[in-house]
């Protein structure tokens, strides 16, 4: 490695352990609520499609296929997820939010929203803009590996 890569990769390191403290993220529950980090991901997944399945969720979030079955059937009994049966594959269950979800899934994103807004409202437009457009270039860059 090169001194350039060594230090970018400290600095994200360092970046990562910041960001997860500063989030919340190493609580147990994400927010003060009943839900992990993970759970909360899931649900917001599940309300940004029409039709997703368990299959797709492990996809697109890089989670083993038994931890997303365990937590799916967790939702199912917390009545906030039901599974629909594809009319055209049996093997289908297209995963949807109950009204129940939908209301939780709502809350979860008002109050991250809320601490968002606690992190960044002392911020000028400037600082703003700046924050955003350094955010956008690290996903675009990561986006092209």
């Amino acid at each position: 490695m090169q001194n350039s890569q060594e230090s970018l990769i400290t600095t994200i390191r360092s970046f990562n352990r910041f960001y997860t403290v500063m989030l919340g993220f190493l609580n147990q529950k994400y927010l003060g609520t009943k839900y992990s980090v993970t759970e909360t991901r899931i649900l917001f997944e599940i309300r940004s499609s029409d039709k997703v399945l368990a299959k797709d969720l492990c996809s697109k979030l890089k989670l083993d296929k038994s931890y997303v079955s365990r937590i799916l059937a967790k939702f199912e009994k917390q009545k906030l997820i039901i599974r629909k049966t594809a009319s055209n594959d049996k093997r289908q269950n297209p995963i949807a939010l109950t009204k129940f979800g939908l209301e939780q899934v709502t809350q979860l994103i008002e109050r991250t929203n809320q601490d968002i807004y606690r992190l960044i409202c002392n911020f000028d437009e400037e600082s703003s803009k700046k924050i955003a457009d350094a955010l956008c270039f690290i996903m675009d860059k990561f986006k092209e590996e």
